[in-house]
């Protein structure tokens, strides 16, 4: 698989899911050890969008999970509550981060920022149902 083009193609996935939630963002794609793919802010996504969306395709990539289902974790009391405060901070638990997998293994992660949480989730799942949709 070449991660450069898979990375590309889901850029202009989530574009095209943010046009048409009329919410620019920043989509960034990170490989399984957190190292920068792809990263790209839409006209008029807030700057600050790029970093969080770079720490939640980090944070899915590292951990193999989706952002949103590990704000639950990382709560006082809780198995992973100390995440955000390691690693130079890089682990986001917002919601808008993906792992992408092939074949049961994670190879990269995506993360979505420039909406709230929840727009930022409805716009990166809306994007890879559309990729897989072509994928079939």
């Amino acid at each position: 698989m070449d991660l450069l083009m898979t990375a590309k193609k889901l850029a202009e996935r989530v574009e095209a899911e943010a046009i048409k939630a009329k919410i620019p963002v920043a989509v960034c794609i990170v490989d399984v050890h957190g190292n920068l793919v792809l990263q790209h802010r839409m006209n008029g996504a807030p700057v600050f969008s790029l970093e969080i969306s770079e720490r939640k395709a980090y944070t899915s990539a590292l951990v193999g999970m989706r952002t949103v289902d590990l704000l639950k974790l990382v709560q006082p009391g809780q198995s992973l509550y100390v995440l955000p405060s390691v690693g130079g901070g890089r682990f986001c638990p917002m919601g808008g981060g993906v792992p992408l997998t092939e074949d049961g293994q994670v190879y990269a992660g995506i993360g979505v920022s420039g909406g709230t949480a929840e727009e930022d989730v409805a716009i990166v799942e809306a994007a890879l149902q559309e990729r897989a949709k072509v994928a079939a």
